[in-house]
């Protein structure tokens, strides 16, 4: 499973594509994501479930749900966005989870046609675009109302992780935090994501000190504390293990002289 680090960490950003097929395997980011089919049905995963998205649907992912598309024949439109778009929605919603499916846009393809076309650089614009989108899908979804489900508590950690992972949090804390058996927590998340929870929290730790090593001129030490790292040896390896170079390699991409 991939967690995309360009998907996260900024303000405003609004990305869309137009794609004639789309495969990508199983992925999650902090941002959230609008998926519309124009031609043939789409496949879609998310969070371990099958869907099949028909023409003129659209399916509202939101932020850290594991999705993976499947589809080569279908003509489909995806945008990606930061979660500042949409605060409304995010207050309608509460801490509630949104369960995942196609909805019928058959009498509303103007607005998604206004989103296609949007001028990138007026964020207003965007967000009341896709508050009209959002507004249909909060009324036709459904809610997951059983909080001891796998998926609830999927989302319950991935939040907290999202929250806390520059804190010294470990998977007995989070057990602790959330009243679960560490091993029962552990196997949750790995059936649903694929890895455990010392590796999602390196990847958000990683994503946070790519983000540091891009903006910041402190040095190596500082910045692997400031993401969450307690010693320089661990920050070097597991940097090199997600993301192929070392710290200062990354650093200097991003930094020539």
């Amino acid at each position: 499973m991939l967690y995309q680090h360009e998907n996260s960490s900024k303000n405003y950003d609004f990305r869309s594509r137009h794609h004639d097929g789309f495969i990508i395997g199983a992925h999650l980011h902090e941002f959230s994501e609008i998926f519309f089919v124009k031609e043939g049905d789409a496949d879609v995963v998310i969070n371990g479930k099958p869907l099949t998205i028909p023409k003129n649907h659209i399916l509202f992912i939101p932020p850290n749900y594991i999705h993976e598309y499947k589809t080569e024949s279908s003509k489909v439109f995806c945008a990606v966005f930061s979660n500042d778009y949409i605060p409304v929605f995010f207050n309608a919603l509460g801490n509630r989870q949104l369960i995942c499916k196609p909805i019928d846009f058959s009498d509303s393809l103007y607005i998604i046609e206004k989103l296609y076309q949007v001028d990138k650089t007026k964020p207003l614009l965007i967000s009341g675009y896709l508050s009209v989108i959002l507004d249909k899908v909060i009324n036709l979804s459904k809610f997951s109302t059983n909080e001891y489900s796998d998926g609830v508590l999927y989302q319950q950690i991935i939040s907290y992780v999202s929250r806390h992972y520059t804190e010294n949090i470990t998977l007995k804390s989070i057990a602790k935090r959330f009243g679960y058996n560490e091993k029962y927590l552990s196997n949750t998340l790995h059936k649903l994501t694929g890895i455990n929870i010392r590796k999602l929290i390196s990847m958000y730790r990683v994503n946070k000190a790519k983000e540091l090593l891009s903006i910041s001129k402190s040095d190596i030490i500082k910045i692997a504390h400031d993401s969450g790292f307690s010693a320089i040896n661990t920050f070097n390896r597991t940097f090199k293990e997600l993301t192929g170079v070392t710290p200062t390699e990354y650093k200097n991409s991003k930094n020539p002289r």
